[in-house]
């Protein structure tokens, strides 16, 4: 019987939880569709160049990747003090402060105002993604955790989407007093905060709070997850643990490797997509329009491979994938030449291949990443570890795709084919690393309770990973590493 003694959270007489409460999948469809709702619903083409700046093309790449230096410097604290304020007050404050400091960027004159502007944007910024990732790990278990980290990627690739066809329409409008970057810096830095105080309206500190769940609802979310290490998310005795053992863990290092691999040609494609295609011999109005495609075909690629990992349980796989996807479009686009106008229809499908890949890579390595570090703590800093040092592979993407080195940009898709390439090794080998710990941790499991096993079984890793499962049925899943498509482990690879 689950009672009040095991959660700070009360309920009625007539709505406490039995232990019944907690298998009920009627219950778990209902609070999930509720998570749903109220978490995951709730320039540079347009004439903002060297140019306009009076600058060099180097010049205005450093600038425009200043942010980056504003998340590796500001990242991590920002992120622990999204724990210490609360995500519901923490995520509005850095919501507000972007947007203001974004519309800013309409009034910059020089390289160097852009580059200080761009810095206080990534001071702004630093510590969203990672308080919003791990605000959705405190109410989702990690069999959900990957369609709705797709879910909220995909909202962020859609906005990029909208932004091409805001912009489509913005560079139109004739005899604005405001140049056509000016106008789209300050329109679309309105919506971000009326989007901030809904944010604050709906966001609570954690299911034990949310006032969109009955008590009852609440309690069984915390009993859902308690057995996949969850804690009360007012508890702070395991933090220094928690913390420390997060930089202990080798295994942080190579997810946060796997995070900086993908984020060079992820952040690269974010901020030069319209620059790419814009090579392709459209104008720079309709190079807003045509940026739009890849954005979408992306998005639902992404969807469909996030669904997929969570149906079948396997992180690793798809992530193997979509770089392969990626290389493809990659090797295309190095393999085909750029000034010949009879292959810009080609490349602009090596274009929107690399998006999808790009994209996709890096929102299941976000999920593989937090679905294997138990401990709100332990997983707070290791995500805001992974973005930090990814974001030094941000400024290495941004670099490469100067101007100067249009229309081909041979550098940058040779360095993106590679840091692909890596991340499909780095997977490959995580996999049957994970897959070989696992086994040992079966075969310690059985031999805990005198269980033998003959020659023929011990080559049967399924019916080991059963059996083992079997034995351990009840017990808390506190284990740090787990195990790909196992019925109690079954949360990665």
């Amino acid at each position: 019987m689950a009672t009040k003694e095991k959660s700070e959270v009360e309920v009625s007489d007539h709505e406490e939880a039995s232990y019944d409460d907690y298998e009920d999948t009627s219950m778990e469809k209902r609070v999930i569709r509720k998570f749903d709702v109220y978490l995951l619903r709730n320039a540079i083409v347009a004439g903002f160049s060297g140019k306009y700046l009076q600058s060099s093309a180097l010049e205005f790449n450093l600038a425009v990747s200043a942010h980056l230096f504003g998340f590796v410097l500001f990242e991590i604290p920002s992120s622990l003090l999204s724990k210490v304020l609360g995500f519901h007050v923490w995520i509005p404050i850095i919501m507000v402060c972007w947007s203001i400091t974004s519309m800013c960027q309409a009034s910059v004159t020089t390289s160097l105002q852009l580059g200080i502007v761009r810095f206080l944007l990534g001071v702004a910024e630093a510590g969203f993604s990672p308080a919003v990732i791990d605000y959705i790990c405190l109410f989702y278990a990690r069999k959900e955790l990957t369609m709705r980290y797709g879910i909220f990627i995909a909202l962020c690739t859609i906005a990029g989407a909208f932004t091409g066809l805001l912009a489509y329409g913005i560079v139109q409008i004739k005899g604005a007093t405001l140049k056509s970057f000016q106008l789209i810096f300050l329109i679309e830095g309105i919506p971000t905060i009326i989007l901030a105080l809904v944010v604050a309206v709906f966001f609570t500190k954690g299911p034990g709070n949310a006032r969109f769940l009955t008590p009852k609802e609440r309690l069984y979310t915390i009993e859902r997850l308690r057995p996949e290490g969850g804690v009360d998310e007012e508890d702070r005795s395991f933090m220094k643990s928690q913390a420390k053992s997060a930089f202990l863990d080798p295994r942080v290092y190579v997810y946060v490797l796997a995070t900086t691999l993908g984020s060079i040609p992820f952040n690269a494609l974010n901020y030069f997509l319209p620059t790419l295609v814009g090579q392709l011999g459209f104008s720079p109005v309709d190079t807003q329009l045509m940026s739009v495609p890849p954005y979408v075909i992306a998005t639902v690629v992404m969807i469909i491979f996030s669904w997929l990992a969570d149906k079948y349980q396997v992180r690793a796989l798809p992530i193997m994938i979509a770089d392969i996807i990626a290389i493809i479009g990659c090797a295309g686009m190095i393999g085909t030449s750029a000034n010949d106008q009879n292959l810009h229809n080609i490349r602009y499908f090596f274009t929107t291949l690399i998006a999808c890949g790009v994209y996709t890579q890096q929102t299941i390595v976000y999920s593989w990443l937090t679905c294997n570090i138990i401990g709100q703590y332990k997983r707070n800093i290791a995500i805001a570890t992974a973005l930090t040092i990814g974001n030094v592979g941000g400024v290495i993407g941004i670099l490469l795709f100067q101007q100067t080195m249009a229309p081909a940009f041979s550098n940058g898709m040779i360095v993106a084919l590679s840091t692909m390439v890596a991340q499909f090794v780095l997977a490959f080998w995580m996999k049957f690393h994970l897959e070989y710990v696992n086994k040992k941790r079966d075969l310690a499991i059985l031999s805990n309770n005198k269980i033998q096993l003959t020659e023929s079984e011990l080559k049967d890793t399924k019916f080991i990973k059963e059996k083992a499962a079997r034995l351990v049925e009840h017990e808390p899943k506190f284990d740090d590493i787990l195990c790909d498509s196992h019925p109690n482990w079954r949360y990665i690879v």
